[in-house]
């Protein structure tokens, strides 16, 4: 039987690869935007959020690590009061 070996690193190799998060949410307007990307900037591997506020379901992007939980920015982002839903 063959085993594939992986190179021993101190880094974990998930770290450097991004995924995308698309949510619905409610935000409607810049105040509360900006509130919920200062909550969020605390979220470990996030590098960009941004809130469409014009488009109907007010978009919220987030570019992260893909070692970044989507449930807790669901949890987070609703803890805050608002609606938020992965598209």
């Amino acid at each position: 039987m063959h085993e594939l070996a992986l190179p021993k690193t101190d880094k974990n190799p998930f770290l450097n690869q991004t995924q995308v998060l698309v949510y619905g949410t409610n935000i409607d307007t810049e105040l509360k935007a900006q509130i919920v990307k200062n909550q969020l900037k605390q979220v470990v591997g996030i590098t960009h959020l941004s809130v469409d506020i014009e488009n109907w379901e007010r978009v919220l992007r987030i570019e992260c690590s893909i070692v970044t939980d989507p449930e807790m920015v669901l949890i987070k982002v609703k803890s805050m009061g608002f609606r938020c839903y992965e598209l």
